[in-house]
């Protein structure tokens, strides 16, 4: 072993209490800095699963059609006005070559051609406003998972079936296999059966949509033939907003991604973020500043062995080097023992508050308390705080302390 790993490992173990009170406070900020890392990152998790758990990354819409002025230029300025009512509905036409050629994108994950519209339920002197969402076979669950929050019935929508949310079912007090009478905004009239009654955890998708298989909706909506809109999820979520440009570019189609809709929720992430990045600063800083004045306090305890190391031909530079390697020791074992507290903290915190639906009430996330940068961060910390102490040791003139 070299000499100055073994005189740092003997100054660290001669002062036993000071070593074991500053490896106690390393870990300490360790735990602070990986439970806020573990927090603010499932609370992100959390959040952005429960944002676009039930909507489309990116949707392709047919773009708004514009007027088109009728009579020549002339020497005078023609203003027009749009009523917007009276606009010609937007539909997408040709639509399945689009969706196969999407489909084959190595960066989607699902793809649903969708007819979107309003309408309302009629059961008795009851009368409930609903979306109407046409899904094609086989792809019920594409972007709502649909299958996975059936309560009751199936998901697989023939023509006259219609999937509901628990909320809606309850309003109109209905169960599978009863029927319903809906009304489309285009006045169209379908009874319909109710194959499949759903709970995906938001209360919008329960109480105002009802799924209905395409070519219903595009018979009730008087769009044989045609789409709304295409909707697709993508393998990586943060990548919607560059596909939604490719789309956009490359098909003509209004393109809408999931983040550039949801500004809300991306500035709440970033002050959290910015929230958490100051708290795990500061949890390093106080490591810092810890683990400075425990060494500058031994180079001063020790002045006088130093001068007879100096004295015995021990140079300056390896007298830094101890120094700096017991900031690397402090900082090793210490950020080790405050990632592994800070995994179980964040272990117990997660079993402590679990509810009996199996939910949490903190969004902290065990698997993503970021660890490894914590502790890489902590050891530079406490090799880059030993330096000034090295310094100071270093400049021990072993003259002057055999005189005193």
């Amino acid at each position: 072993m070299p000499f100055e790993i073994r005189v740092a490992i003997r100054y660290l173990a001669s002062s036993g209490m000071q070593t074991l009170l500053i490896l106690t406070g390393v870990a300490v900020g360790i735990v602070a800095y990986t439970f806020m890392a573990a927090l603010i990152n499932g609370l992100e998790v959390r959040l952005t699963d429960d944002v676009i758990g039930s909507i489309a990354h990116v949707t392709l819409e047919p773009p708004e059609e514009q007027p088109r002025q009728l009579m020549s230029d002339g020497p005078f300025d023609t203003l027009l006005a749009v009523q917007r009512s009276n606009e010609r509905r937007a539909k997408l036409a040709g639509w399945r070559p689009l969706v196969t050629r999407i489909e084959s994108m190595g960066e989607v994950l699902s793809i649903a051609p969708q007819v979107e519209g309003n309408g309302f339920f009629q059961r008795g002197e009851k009368v409930m406003p609903v979306g109407i969402n046409g899904l094609a076979p086989g792809r019920e669950s594409a972007i709502i998972d649909l299958a996975g929050g059936l309560v009751r019935g199936t998901v697989s929508l023939a023509p006259g079936d219609v999937l509901i949310g628990v909320t809606l079912a309850d309003e109109l007090g209905v169960t599978t296999g009863q029927r319903l009478r809906l009304t489309s905004e285009r006045g169209r009239e379908r009874t319909l059966t109710v194959r499949g009654i759903f709970d995906v955890g938001r209360a919008s998708v329960n109480e105002r949509l009802a799924f209905v298989e395409l070519r219903t909706a595009q018979s009730l909506l008087e769009l044989e033939g045609n789409i709304t809109g295409i909707a697709l999820k993508m393998r990586d979520i943060y990548g919607a907003p560059e596909l939604a440009r490719s789309l956009a570019a490359s098909t003509g189609l209004e393109a809408k991604d999931w983040i550039g809709e949801n500004q809300r929720l991306q500035s709440a992430l970033r002050s959290q973020g910015t929230t958490g990045t100051l708290i795990k600063f500061f949890s390093l800083l106080t490591i810092l500043i810890g683990v400075a004045s425990v060494l500058l306090l031994a180079a001063v305890r020790r002045r006088a062995e130093i001068g007879i190391m100096r004295s015995m031909g021990v140079g300056r530079a390896s007298i830094r080097r101890i120094f700096q390697i017991q900031g690397l020791l402090l900082g090793l074992f210490g950020s080790g023992l405050g990632a592994f507290g800070g995994w179980l903290f964040c272990v117990l915190l997660l079993t402590l508050t679990r509810q009996p639906d199996g939910s949490t009430a903190l969004p902290v996330d065990p698997a993503l308390g970021e660890y490894g940068t914590a502790v890489a961060l902590a050891t530079g910390a406490s090799v880059f705080a030993a330096i000034l102490p090295a310094r100071a040791a270093a400049k021990v003139d072993p003259v002057e302390v055999i005189q005193q």
